[in-house]
């Protein structure tokens, strides 16, 4: 994949109630993996250190968990999350909604973005980030909910929840991210590709 097709932007602030961009401030909704910003249509993922994030509530703290402090069951399932690349995990989801869009299961792909000085009230400095134009669903035909049978047909491994089933848009895939998130049913090739262009686009 050509990095030069990626959308490189310099700095980024979020705060609870909006996010700067280039000096603009922009809406945001929250979600416990990610951040979207209608305005660009962005879908940013939560990141540490250049590493995935989770927001909610009950997730477990960071430190706790990488320490290895942490003593609930499923602490090596957070560790592993917690320890994932942002880029690799921003590559699997432009991966997954490639193939959805084609299956007509979730929105068009638009773009991916890297941000090169990413900072959020959560993320213990600067680092980095990526995520991804999405087209908005709240504009797409509604139409009957995808099914399991449809997602794996498109090359999709579901979420272990089935949240991504849960909580569609208008019938329409719109989350992927989880604690057992949703996968691209034999995708290496095609994540570390993606992953590489977007490391790149960093200059990594």
């Amino acid at each position: 994949m050509d990095h030069e097709g990626i959308e490189l932007i310099d700095k980024v602030r979020l705060w609870p109630s909006h996010a700067m961009i280039a000096g603009r401030p922009h809406r945001v909704k929250w979600g416990a993996w990610a951040v979207y910003l209608p305005g660009p249509q962005i879908k940013l993922m939560h990141a540490v250190a250049g590493r995935q994030h989770c927001i909610y509530y009950k997730a477990p703290r960071r430190e706790e968990v990488l320490g290895g402090f942490d003593r609930r069951r499923d602490a090596e399932d957070w560790a592993r999350a917690f320890s994932t690349p942002v880029l690799r995990r921003v590559a699997e989801n432009w991966v997954m909604f490639q193939r959805l869009h084609a299956a007509g299961l979730g929105p068009e792909p638009m773009g991916l973005v890297a941000v090169r000085d990413y900072r959020s009230f959560f993320s213990r400095g600067r680092g980095i980030t990526a995520g991804l134009r999405l087209a908005d669903l709240t504009k797409y035909p509604e139409k009957a909910p995808a099914t399991e049978a449809e997602l794996r047909e498109a090359g999709i491994v579901p979420d272990r929840s089935r949240a991504s089933l849960r909580e569609q848009i208008r019938g329409y895939v719109s989350d992927l991210n989880n604690l057992h998130g949703a996968m691209p049913e034999d995708g290496e090739a095609e994540v570390a590709a993606v992953e590489a262009a977007l490391a790149r686009a960093l200059g990594r």
